[in-house]
């Protein structure tokens, strides 16, 4: 049994389809056949049902398919552990980041790029709940989450700072030279807010439970340069955290009054794992950006 013949098998078992698996192997599409026919015969059963250009996992292939991602996890940490006592900084760095860090992280990973040009950085924007789920999967390396909770034993959470919850608008916008504003008059005010799904959102939408208020969403989006980009231009307001609007000169925070306003935020890694030494660059790194 080959490495290169486990890296075929479990593309083959992501697109379920030979000559896009092929493809992303830079194999031929009857090499890939050969090679997953004789890792069959290795192992005594089937790990494919095909039907005409139709592909399925057997059970046997679906057994199989848990060790073989766990292998190569196993072979790709041994590679990078051996590139660092050379002190090599290669491979690759997958970095997932809820929105509410948008531009925080930007600089931070272009310096690093500079700094580290052997070093691919990868760097996925979404909601909290599927990015700790890639990090389990070994699919992400460290996730950069706002208020992390239910955290399970196996991922290590590292705090990075206190942000206070704001309400922002355009420096142009006649709110603006407000220096406050009682949360509950948010009811009244035009929002644009990130889209379900996302933590921020949901603890805003807890808040307006709570309060018994139904704001005036009038946009949802799940972007933050985006979101920024219409309130910096626009008469709309949002509510964010103050570190997110660090680098925005022509948008205005305004604080709110009557609810907890401060949120925490941390780095989410595997515990109790082998650690890339590019994890723990980039976190040096970060911490000394804030």
């Amino acid at each position: 049994m080959e490495i290169f013949q486990l890296h075929y098998f479990v593309k083959l078992a992501e697109v379920l389809h030979f000559t896009q698996a092929a493809e992303a192997c830079f194999v031929t599409q009857s090499g890939m056949s050969q090679q997953i026919k004789k890792l069959e015969e290795e192992l005594g059963m089937p790990l494919f049902l095909r039907t005409g250009k139709k592909v399925q996992l057997t059970e046997a292939g679906a057994v199989f398919l848990q060790h073989a991602k766990r292998i190569l996890d196993d072979v790709a940490t041994g590679k990078q552990a051996i590139d660092d006592l050379n002190e090599l900084i290669g491979g690759e760095l997958r970095i997932g980041v809820t929105y509410i860090f948008g531009l925080l992280i930007l600089p931070v990973v272009q310096d690093f790029a500079m700094k580290y040009p052997d070093l691919k950085i990868i760097v996925e924007y979404g909601s909290t709940e599927p990015l700790k789920q890639e990090l389990l999967n070994n699919e992400l390396d460290l996730v950069l989450v706002l208020s992390a909770s239910d955290i399970p034993l196996s991922i290590q959470k590292i705090p990075l700072f206190s942000s206070s919850l704001v309400m922002a608008v355009s420096k142009k916008n006649p709110l603006a030279k407000l220096e406050s504003i009682p949360f509950a008059k948010v009811n009244e005010i035009p929002l644009i807010l990130p889209s379900k799904g996302f933590s921020s959102r949901e603890y805003l939408d807890d808040l307006f439970y709570e309060f018994n208020m139904k704001p005036k969403i009038s946009i949802e989006i799940n972007a933050i340069l985006a979101l920024l980009k219409m309130i910096e231009n626009s008469n709309w307001a949002t509510i964010v955290t103050e570190k997110a609007i660090k680098d925005w000169e022509n948008i205005q925070s305004i604080q709110l009054q009557g609810i907890a306003v401060e949120r925490n935020a941390f780095i989410l890694r595997i515990n109790n794992q082998y650690q890339k030494k590019a994890i723990n660059l980039f976190i040096e790194a970060f911490k000394k950006n804030l």
